[in-house]
């Protein structure tokens, strides 16, 4: 029977926490009918295709552990026969079950059987993982703390009977943080990924599983950078099971079976390529690919999700190279749009970016990217349309700033992360909107704008420079130096480009080395803009703030970066240093409409810091505590002002772990 898409719309409305949290902090939707977007959950996507809803064609049914998108959805395939169309559009996401970490599927006899950790999931098409049958073995079968923990079934040696896969990350040697020599190598060792089998010396109805053993290639363990999501399938057509692996980072490891079905031997790995000659990538990291033959032409397909939500096809050509299967290049799949979503991690900021009245978005994400999404429905509307999501170029090129192999404070396994942030402002007085941006490097760049109000066309990066007094001040941690006048600050950070003292010049107020909310001045000298050293000048306001206050009123809601501030002292937003460091997101506006410039600040939603007073080269501010109750927080929260139904009166968007966008009316607005 074929649950109605009323029923499962009633389940998400029971379920989900970002719907039921708080009715005021509502997700923006495109508003647009017929757009088609990249399909996407919240931040990491476990994709798990299989025949949902009973009507004889594939869906997708993605797990997101993430909050506040946490949950199992069903994206049904409108379409029809896979076969005939690979690509098909699905309707969007429908919640019908929480999610959680390591949510695996596997194929028994044609049928999906879900696994986690130490369980199974019988009655999973009615009731997602809400149901659980403990498998016998505990829940961690490696010796040291996984963070990776993958659950498969399969036949493992053709016996019949159904044994145990596993996949772990192992991440004892990596350890986490800060731990580079002077010249910017890894003194650490790497996150390790293994595969264990629990071979099933029962039978399928009453199970017994051996010990846990590793499964070997050649006389060592098969391993991969961790996060191994451990797929065995006949990749090769030989009639045996071969092993394919995906990885904390972003390729695919391959294993060949030159055994056979019931006697199984693993060659050395091979990283797998693309049809075109490169290694075959997706396009972020923390991958999870499934096997299964989705345009069922007889081979193997994988079905692939992304950390930022998205989930591709990497279509099986049905080629060999070096014995290894050859894949497509990944293609991600669309849905029907619904909320606002550009990857995960997204750090808005309300803008007329096209000069066309109305307030456009623009975004940064886990990924690096920076996007336009435009606003079509002009000014005092509110409930915009809006478009897709367009990245935006720097000389021809999509703007993504990336690790690298040792950009992150927090080590190489970070390497395909940017997470951009970023302010739109006419930084060179030209007239016309640039971008300012900072990233997980903590380089602080601008962009010129070398086009037109109209159609903004972005140069290339150059540096934020300062007029240093003395030598540029250093991050305590880390082996990343700055270079010249260049600005190298705290990471994940919002470098704010904001005329503060209203003179007319763009100054730049962001955290400094040391994590104090800084003021850079902008001044002129010899006819040209120059940014001052910074200064200490933000403070808690003396009778507002009693000493080390913290929001206690909703400490209930555990919000990951307390706002904690001193009597008088300078405003330091973070104290942490190397991976603790940065990561606020920070708004100024004048929020209550009094005249004076306030900080939005990320927490739960966000702080709003109010000014009370300034005198003497120095700014006040209280902590008037979140702007509503509900904790949309992950990582965290990344907020901006928007007015779309122009009143003068600045309305919140925050911009979630989850890539969606939560708009609130200021109490204020009418």
């Amino acid at each position: 029977m074929k649950p109605s898409h009323f029923c499962l719309v009633a389940l998400t409305a029971l379920f989900s926490g970002h719907a039921a949290a708080n009715d005021t902090l509502t997700p923006l939707k495109y508003n647009n009918p017929g757009l088609v977007v990249d399909l996407g959950v919240g931040l990491w996507a476990w994709p798990m295709p299989m025949d949902f809803d009973r009507d004889g064609d594939l869906d997708l049914v993605v797990n997101c552990p993430d909050k506040p998108y946490n949950g199992i959805y069903f994206f049904e395939n409108a379409t029809g026969d896979t076969a005939k169309n690979k690509m098909p559009v699905f309707k969007p996401g429908v919640r019908f079950s929480k999610g959680a970490q390591n949510v695996q599927v596997s194929y028994v006899d044609g049928k999906p059987v879900v696994m986690t950790p130490g369980m199974v999931h019988p009655d999973f098409l009615k009731t997602g993982i809400e149901q659980e049958v403990k498998l016998g073995p505990a829940k961690n079968i490696h010796m040291n703390k996984v963070r990776a923990n993958m659950w498969r079934s399969v036949d493992y040696d053709g016996d019949g009977q159904q044994d145990l896969i596993v996949g772990v990350g192992d991440w004892t040697e990596y350890g986490w943080d800060n731990a580079y020599d002077a010249n910017g190598r890894w003194m650490n060792g790497p996150i390790r990924g293994y595969v264990y089998l629990l071979r099933n010396t029962g039978s399928n109805d009453k199970p017994t599983y051996d010990k846990a053993k590793k499964v070997m290639a050649t006389d060592r363990p098969v391993e991969t950078f961790g996060w191994p999501s451990p797929n065995f399938a006949d990749f090769d057509g030989d009639g045996d099971l071969d092993l394919l692996c995906g990885e904390f980072l972003d390729g695919f490891t391959y294993f060949e079976n030159t055994g056979s079905r019931t006697q199984p031997k693993y060659a050395l790995s091979k990283r797998l390529k693309a049809e075109t000659g490169n290694y075959l990538t997706m396009d972020l990291e923390m991958i999870t690919p499934t096997a299964f033959d989705w345009d069922k032409d007889g081979d193997m397909d994988l079905i692939v999700g992304d950390e930022d939500g998205r989930v591709a096809l990497v279509e099986n050509t049905g080629k060999l190279a070096e014995k290894a299967p050859v894949f497509k290049e990944p293609v991600y799949f669309q849905q029907e749009a619904d909320q606002i979503k550009f990857g995960a991690l997204v750090t808005p900021v309300g803008f007329d970016w096209d000069g066309d009245g109305d307030m456009d978005l623009i975004c940064g994400n886990t990924a690096g990217y920076v996007a336009f999404i435009e606003n079509l429905s002009g000014k005092s509307v509110e409930k915009p349309k809006w478009a897709a999501p367009v990245r935006l170029e720097a000389e021809g090129k999509a703007i993504r700033p990336m690790a690298g192999p040792n950009g992150s404070i927090q080590g190489p396994c970070e390497a395909k992360w940017g997470y951009t942030t970023q302010t739109v402002a006419d930084w060179d007085g030209d007239g016309l909107p640039d971008l300012v941006l900072n990233s997980i490097l903590g380089k602080v760049v601008w962009y010129k704008n070398i086009g037109t109000r109209a159609k903004p066309k972005l140069g290339a990066a150059q540096p934020v420079d300062v007029e240093w007094n003395g030598p540029q001040p250093h991050l305590a941690y880390g082996w990343l130096k700055p270079k010249g006048k260049a600005l190298l600050t705290q990471w994940r950070t919002t470098p704010v480009a904001v005329d503060w003292n209203k003179d007319g010049l763009m100054d730049l107020v962001m955290l400094d080395q040391e994590g104090y909310l800084a003021f850079f001045e902008r001044a002129k000298k010899d006819g040209k803009l120059i940014l001052q050293h910074p200064k200490r000048v933000f403070c808690a306001d003396k009778a507002a703030q009693a000493p080390g206050v913290v929001d206690k009123a909703l400490a209930h809601l555990k919000v990951r970066n307390p706002v904690e501030m001193k009597a008088g002292e300078a405003l330091r937003l973070n104290a942490g240093i190397a991976g603790k460091s940065g990561r606020r997101k920070i708004c100024i506006m004048d929020w209550d409409s009094d005249g004076k410039l306030d900080i939005l600040l990320n927490s739960a939603n966000a702080n709003f810091i109010r000014q009370t007073s300034g005198a003497d080269g120095k700014w006040f501010f209280a902590d008037m505590g979140l702007l509503s109750d509900a904790n949309i927080e992950g990582h965290d929260v990344s907020p901006t002002t928007v007015d779309f139904n122009d009143d003068g009166i600045p309305d919140f968007v925050g911009g979630a772990e989850d890539g969606h966008l939560y708009y609130l009316r200021n109490p204020k607005s009418k």
